[in-house]
């Protein structure tokens, strides 16, 4: 695989950092919780559960909602941790911003896939995306009772409990890094009631 540099490193960066600041832009009204730019080892997965855990609690909020919004950044993070691509140094150039709204939680991450990968992923999340909540539980059923496991050893459940369990419609964008690269993004909203 190829080194990811120059233009396409910079621009999905500075993604990054415009969800970041447009967060402390809105201060009055959001708080950032966590932000990330970088890989996504199990053993961080693990300890960003468990800070944002705590820090949910912090905030005030009620363990069902703690284990609400938790359950739904477990699947990103899996997400993240076992599917990205990663480059030629073995960098996943992967981010997650948690952010705490007045009703509400948001949820951004990004990470690096594989072109071969672009294709199903953008048919599954259109698909996931335009699905009431009454279809996504029962394709959930149907997708547990299948066991239609992937090459990756995932059956989409991971994408398909984020999609039931967001307040709103999932928001995603796939883009083109080069002929061996692309770029998920998701954006998830999660009730923080």
């Amino acid at each position: 695989m190829t080194v990811i540099t120059g233009k396409s490193l910079s621009d999905i960066q500075a993604h990054y950092h415009s969800v970041v600041a447009s967060v402390l832009e809105n201060s009055e009204t959001e708080t950032l919780l966590l932000s990330h730019f970088g890989d996504f080892i199990q053993p961080k997965v693990d300890s960003t559960i468990k800070i944002l855990e705590s820090t949910i609690i912090e905030q005030g909020d009620k363990r069902q909602v703690m284990r609400r919004v938790c359950s739904v950044l477990i699947e990103v993070l899996q997400n993240i941790a076992l599917h990205s691509a990663k480059d030629a140094n073995g960098r996943m150039h992967s981010y997650l911003v948690v952010v705490k709204a007045e009703n509400n939680y948001k949820i951004f991450c990004g990470n690096l896939i594989l072109q071969s990968d672009r294709e199903r992923l953008s048919t599954k999340m259109a698909e996931l995306v335009h699905m009431d909540k009454n279809s996504l539980r029962k394709m959930f059923i149907e997708t547990l009772c299948n066991e239609d496991f992937t090459y990756k050893g995932g059956a989409g459940l991971g994408l398909l409990t984020i999609a039931k369990r967001s307040k709103e419609e999932v928001k995603y964008a796939i883009h083109e890094i080069d002929e061996l690269f692309g770029y998920f993004q998701m954006e998830i909203v999660m009730d923080g009631e």
